[in-house]
């Protein structure tokens, strides 16, 4: 992940089927929404680059606004689906938790464009997400294993009681997201680097350690040290 994503060049598909057509618009609205938010990106900035007339976004998706909403289903889809294949309930409860802080990090840094589209749909206050339902039930799904797996760990005495699903679920993300979305200001006011891979590889490795101290049992604890 660098500082500024680069923008891909125009390209022009001879052939496409109607569904490589909506996937090269949906690729290029994400880039567009990315970049300027909702109201400030245009039709025309989205068709431009794939060769395809700007006709084809309503004749696929009806709206500016429905091509947006469908911007955002498919990003947080992206993370879900990403989650849904990590083989968590295979591991121990510890393990498990660590791989799902090091997998959300992982995205978060594959996939600038996510981070830029939840940053700016939080300040519009949700309206548009509100409208694709199938993003609240995979994430209902999520915070369903992660209570288990940490029901398993307080059973085998190696994770502590009392830790709310949702909280832990917020933490991780939070942890990373704060990181890279405020990279530039953070950047400044440190006077240090964010983007480097020694920088990355530092704050990935400090998530790991704070999440697994702040999830452990005393007697894990003791038992590492």
């Amino acid at each position: 992940m660098t500082q500024t994503v680069a923008r891909k060049p125009r390209v022009r598909r001879t052939g496409r089927n109607a569904d490589q057509a909506k996937a090269d618009l949906l690729e290029s609205a994400r880039r567009e929404f990315a970049d300027k938010g909702f109201a400030l990106a245009g039709i025309e900035g989205i068709a431009e680059p794939t060769g395809l007339n700007k006709k084809m976004i309503y004749h696929y998706f009806g709206s500016k606004e429905d091509l947006y909403i469908e911007v955002l289903r498919e990003a947080y889809l992206g993370i879900r689906k990403m989650e849904e294949a990590l083989p968590l309930e295979e591991l121990e409860p510890l393990q498990a938790i660590e791989t799902l802080v090091e997998a959300t990090w992982d995205y978060y840094v594959a996939n600038p464009d996510f981070i830029a589209l939840v940053n700016q749909e939080n300040l519009l206050g949700a309206v548009y997400l509100k409208k694709s339902g199938i993003v609240k039930r995979r994430t209902s799904v999520l915070l369903k294993r992660v209570r288990a797996i940490l029901e398993k760990g307080v059973e085998q005495g190696k994770i502590r009681p009392g830790i709310d699903a949702l909280q832990l679920n917020n933490s991780i993300a939070g942890l990373g997201f704060y990181y890279l979305n405020n990279r530039f200001t953070n950047s400044q006011i440190y006077n240090f680097d964010h983007m480097t891979k020694k920088a990355l590889a530092a704050r990935r490795a400090f998530m790991v350690d704070f999440v697994m101290r702040s999830i452990m049992s005393k007697e894990e604890i003791a038992r590492r040290e």
